[in-house]
């Protein structure tokens, strides 16, 4: 009926496998998608020297 995919391991925890299995499908899936993506792009990194805070790192406080 449907196509059998095999495992996919991701490059940013080899441990995690994504499967598609009928009974075990789930919408949470997109989110190591989005980080896999994020991983191998490097936007994460090329982003970073871009975000710049011009405070002073010691008068910013965030309560929990």
């Amino acid at each position: 009926m449907g196509e059998t995919l095999q495992p996919v391991a991701t490059s940013f925890n080899r441990s995690l496998r994504v499967e598609s299995r009928a009974e075990r499908l789930t919408g949470d899936a997109g989110a190591v998608v989005l980080r896999e993506i994020m991983e191998r792009s490097g936007i994460v990194e090329w982003m970073v020297p871009q975000l710049t805070d011009p405070r002073r790192q010691e008068d910013v406080v965030h309560d929990l």
